[in-house]
């Protein structure tokens, strides 16, 4: 007798193919359900400092319209946040995060030396910034007058150097706040990180209702200091949650300070680019109509709502576990999480730009248009956000695109490319400022930035991420 055979079903090659949602599924953040909490936890945090950042905006908008005064205040505080986001913030948190991560993956004893590295960073950064705001204190007259805005005249001067001396000293208390924001990231802690925008702007919010009546744009710039000191004060119980050791040491000596010494130079480079182009942008306005650096900065402000929900959020969830897997040396997971974050921002803000776009004016009519904000404001803030509207792409890919190489402890790639982003914009600058005004610096910035962008992302598929396939992982 013959032995039977069973039937062997084989599936055509259609059949084995899993359907298109689920491929969607799997090329998205939905597929990493940590990461995806994470995120939404950063996202809902920016939100919700994005909203109140919002209100806080209509406020300042009703209260000082594009006036004089707030031009002036504007370029103080432009000083302030380049040396917040130059020396602290986003600048030694993705250089300290690689290095302090090597101590969290080892034993308990390698924990406590990472606490003793963590503190060291904690008391230099506390120092470097005291030193650079007392000489900003000191110097602020000649800052303003012949670097941040020449075009001033000397009351408007005078007034944009009184107000810069108080908001420097928000930069000394986000020295702190940000290298916080990096030892909680390191533990994959969110929340109260989360938390810290918001409660910085309804710092400022509460200025603008109980000192600014009083004090006119000085209680503004005050605001800015509460602002700061509520950042700092929600984060702290994070750092007991996290077993903090503080130790009274400063850096020199230490190995892992090298290393981060090592790669924070070419960041503070790169960040300070972006400051840089940012003081330029002003520098240029100054000689344009009045009004001209408000209705930039408005503009700035509103596209930057929706890259910062989509770009930075992915990007700063994702960092830590890109940082992790590059310890780790697993090649295939951190190209998968590379293209899962890229495949997400794309599909998010390609829609949010083409919105910026075509609904530019209705969007700054329904947001900003009311009190001593009217007619004509709108009409120098609309043009400059639909320009703008190309950076909403560029920087959210960028945030993430520059991240994967500082997980690779490669700061230098991203310096050179932003400093051949940075020329770029200066030359579409000049020659489109005449031609386009206000307009033509924001469509120079996004077009820069989306060099940036494609650049780095070019180089990135050339070096780390050219061998791995992220479905075969």
């Amino acid at each position: 007798m013959i032995p039977s055979m069973k039937k062997v079903e084989t599936l055509s090659p259609a059949a084995q193919t899993p359907p298109w949602w689920r491929r969607l599924l799997s090329d998205s953040l939905l597929s990493e359900r940590a990461l995806t909490l994470s995120t939404l936890v950063v996202a809902f945090g920016f939100l919700g400092s994005k909203i109140l950042g919002l209100a806080r905006e209509v406020l300042i908008a009703r209260a000082f319209g594009t006036s004089a005064e707030l031009d002036a205040f504007r370029v103080a505080n432009t000083f302030s946040d380049m040396l917040d986001s130059v020396i602290a913030g986003a600048t030694i948190t993705a250089v300290f995060i690689p290095v302090f991560s090597i101590y969290l993956a080892r034993d308990q004893a390698a924990r406590r030396e990472g606490w003793r590295f963590a503190s060291a960073v904690l008391n230099d950064m506390f120092l470097l910034m005291f030193g650079i705001v007392a000489l900003g204190i000191v110097f602020a007259p000649q800052l303003i007058e012949n670097f941040i805005a020449p075009g001033f005249s000397p009351a408007q001067s005078a007034l944009a150097v009184d107000l810069m001396r108080i908001v420097l000293l928000a930069a000394i208390v986000f020295a702190v706040s940000g290298t916080i924001t990096g030892i909680l990231h390191a533990h994959n802690r969110f929340a109260l990180v989360a938390l810290a925008g918001p409660l910085h702007n309804l710092g400022i919010i509460g200025a603008l209702f109980f000192l600014v009546p009083s004090m006119g744009i000085y209680g503004l710039a005050w605001g800015i200091v509460l602002g700061s000191l509520l950042h700092l004060g929600i984060q702290i119980p994070g750092l007991v949650r996290s077993g903090m050791l503080w130790f009274a040491t400063l850096g020199a000596g230490q190995s892992s300070m090298r290393e981060l010494l090592r790669l924070l130079g070419p960041r503070i480079i790169t960040t300070n680019v972006g400051s840089l182009t940012r003081l330029i942008t002003n520098n240029l306005a100054s000689f344009l109509s009045i009004g001209s650096i408000s209705a930039l900065n408005y503009a700035y402000m509103l596209w930057q709502f929706p890259e910062t929900l989509i770009g930075t959020a992915i990007g700063v969830a994702v960092f830590p576990r890109l940082a992790q897997r590059a310890a780790a040396r697993d090649a295939q997971g951190f190209a998968r999480l590379f293209n899962i974050a890229l495949f997400t921002i794309l599909a998010l803000s390609l829609p949010a730009a083409l919105i910026a776009v075509f609904f530019a004016q209705p969007i700054v009519t329904l947001v900003l248009e009311r009190g001593a904000f009217d007619a004509s404001s709108t009409a120098l803030v609309a043009p400059a956000l639909r320009f703008y509207a190309l950076a909403i792409v560029g920087e959210a890919v960028l945030e993430l695109v520059a991240r994967s190489f500082y997980a690779q402890r490669n700061s230098k790639t991203p310096m050179f490319v932003a400093l051949a982003g940075m020329a770029l914009r200066i030359g579409l600058m000049l020659w489109w400022r005449e031609m386009y005004g206000a307009s033509g610096l924001a469509l120079a910035y996004g077009i820069g930035v989306c060099f940036e962008a494609g650049a780095l992302y070019i180089l990135a598929r050339r070096s780390f991420l050219k061998t791995v396939d992220s479905r075969a992982a």
